[in-house]
């Protein structure tokens, strides 16, 4: 299904958000559909239907501006799938259309689900909050079909969450937030959300929105229009932090699949980070990490996005491609391809 250009890259029209052995699941506006990467002809699994957003979705302009569009979906252990989307959690049973089991409040959606293997489910909030307030962690124990509040951030104590993450090595949740001093954390929970450990607090070095687990220490990368950003470590005895690589700038997305560790860099404007291409950087081994490609921001304003690349769910182990998908980049907006690695 990918058409090759001429330059011999290869593309297919969506964003790719999970990668199976031999499918990928794409979203193209608020359609989904299965694509067998051998080449065989896709398959209509859904589309999620909201009568503003699932218009706007379907021209890239408005799609971009409106931020009308599917970000990512997850697999569950039942083989339903949950899907978010602007304003929105949505399943989908084997044998049902995309219905709305959780009506977002505040923001356009959370940044990422965390799915833990006895099938519970965490995100947490994450909008503008000018006005400090409290910010909430919701958890679901019923794969889905319900959301409590688990947690609070106090009022006045953090921005907003860019992230809960499954550690396997400890069996902690690790939560990441912003923005500015003191509101930028990395801490975790052992108790689903009972009790919480902060380990590091304060400026833009402990602003992020990845991590990446290894046995004895974990990554991750800054994410700050005021500083030059970095790939860092910390040991999980000592907790002694090391600079593993400068990067080109703030670094929002990526991922992880057994090993190998994935970001991207995001072209936003700052005084600090000048450069022009959004970056893909890759790490086998958590401690050596490579700029492996690139792609130019496009003409169109920040309102427009941001411009940075995307990367899919794995449901296997990454064999020798690396998929993702491209926003607001020239040639990339909007569609899926892959590079070898």
């Amino acid at each position: 299904m990918f058409e090759r250009k001429k330059h011999g890259q290869a593309f297919v029209k969506g964003k790719n958000l999970i990668i199976d052995n031999d499918y990928m699941i794409l979203a193209d506006g608020y359609s989904l559909k299965k694509v067998f990467i051998d080449g065989r002809t896709a398959e209509d699994i859904g589309t999620v239907e909201l009568s503003l957003y699932s218009q706007l979705s379907k021209y890239p302009l408005t799609r971009r501006i409106f931020r009308a569009e599917i970000t990512s979906l997850y697999r569950l252990a039942d083989n339903a799938c949950l899907v978010v989307a602007k304003k929105g959690i949505f399943k989908k049973d084997v044998s049902e259309d995309f219905r709305k089991v959780w009506n977002l409040f505040r923001g356009s959606k959370p940044l990422n689900l965390c799915i833990l293997p006895n099938g519970h489910i965490y995100f947490g909030e994450y909008f503008q909050n000018r006005e400090k307030k409290a910010v909430q962690v919701y958890g679901s124990h019923d794969n889905g079909e319900t959301w409590q509040i688990v947690y609070t951030f106090e009022k006045g104590t953090i921005n907003h969450i860019h992230g809960l993450f499954y550690d396997t090595y400890t069996d902690r949740i690790w939560f990441l937030t912003g923005d500015r001093e003191e509101e930028c954390l990395i801490g975790y929970t052992e108790d689903e959300f009972k009790t919480t450990t902060i380990v590091f607090r304060g400026g833009q070095e402990y602003r992020a929105c990845q991590l990446f687990f290894y046995p004895s220490f974990i990554c991750y990368a800054t994410d700050s229009q005021y500083m030059q950003n970095e790939i860092k470590y910390f040991d999980r005895m000592t907790l002694e932090i090391k600079t593993l690589a400068r990067i080109q700038g703030p670094a929002v997305k990526g991922g992880q699949s057994g090993n190998i560790s994935f970001l991207s860099t995001t072209v936003e404007p700052s005084d600090v980070n000048l450069d022009k291409d959004a970056h893909i950087w890759i790490s086998k081994d958590g401690m050596y990490w490579e700029d492996v490609y690139s792609a130019t921001k496009d003409c169109r304003p920040p309102i427009f996005q941001f411009g940075t690349f995307e990367f899919p769910q794995y449901l296997e182990p990454i064999t020798d491609r690396l998929y993702f998908s491209g926003r607001a980049l020239k040639g990339h907006d909007g569609k899926s391809t892959f590079i070898k690695i």
